[in-house]
């Protein structure tokens, strides 16, 4: 009987102090993906927030429920990979894989591949990214308009993420793809999308008014990035 009460004390003492840990704002329930597929659980911490979400992409932070028995996470117990590392984190909601890839070089046909973390939007048939461009490690400005000019250069990249589509395998922007024809496996959602039932004008290359032009030139913006991932969602449940 004193053998069970004391193990029922140490289980919750230990309870106790696990529960003494408070996750801050930028760690929550996550996963990781191993190369090898295993899936871990534990808690993720985020590198990037809304003010730089670029950070998102180059590491992350993983520690398990074990490390917060003593009601404090320890530096050697967070684990930080990058992108090389794993298949994918998983943090919250939030999805995000491991991609090799040259924005440079889908956009202008040269570039160097580099790893990254990229948050998928949409999984399936047709699977949405959202890239964000990382602003230089070190900028001098040196008047205030040069300072003015460089806070809406960093707020345009907070805001206007690169779109990605990914089909068999094969991943290219937004813009390089007529996305009428690349959706075609599906006449419906194709159609409902060509007369603007998604309630935005077809924004491919070839969009003949001026709204659609404008689309054209701007398809990171805050319209496309709500309407876009609908489109493939549809789009994914009419192939699968």
């Amino acid at each position: 009987m004193k053998n069970i009460l004391a193990g029922a004390l140490i289980l919750a003492s230990t309870l106790l102090t696990a529960q003494t840990y408070k996750l801050k704002s930028d760690e929550m329930k996550g996963q990781i993906v191993t190369l090898k597929g295993e899936v871990l659980n534990g808690y993720i911490k985020l590198k990037g927030d809304t003010r730089s979400p670029w950070n998102n992409q180059e590491s992350v932070e993983f520690f398990t429920e074990d490390a917060m028995a003593d009601g404090k996470v320890k530096g050697k117990e967070r684990e930080k990979y990058r992108p090389d590392d794993i298949k994918a984190y998983i943090a919250g909601d939030r999805y995000f894989e491991a991609q090799k890839f040259s924005l440079m070089k889908m956009t202008m046909g040269m570039g160097i591949a580099k790893w990254y973390f990229i948050e998928r939007m949409v999984d399936g048939d047709i699977s949405l990214y959202r890239f964000y461009d990382t602003p230089d490690a070190v900028t001098v400005t040196t008047t205030e308009a040069e300072r003015v000019a460089y806070e809406e250069e960093l707020e345009s990249m907070r805001t206007n993420p690169n779109l990605l589509l990914k089909k068999d395998d094969e991943m290219s922007t937004l813009q390089k793809v007529d996305f009428a024809a690349y959706i075609s496996k599906c006449p419906e959602v194709q159609e409902k999308y060509k007369t603007g039932g998604y309630g935005i004008e077809p924004f491919h290359q070839d969009a003949e008014t001026k709204l659609g032009k404008f689309i054209a030139k701007q398809v990171n913006s805050q319209q496309v990035m709500v309407v876009l991932p609908q489109i493939l969602e549809d789009y994914n449940a009419c192939v699968e």
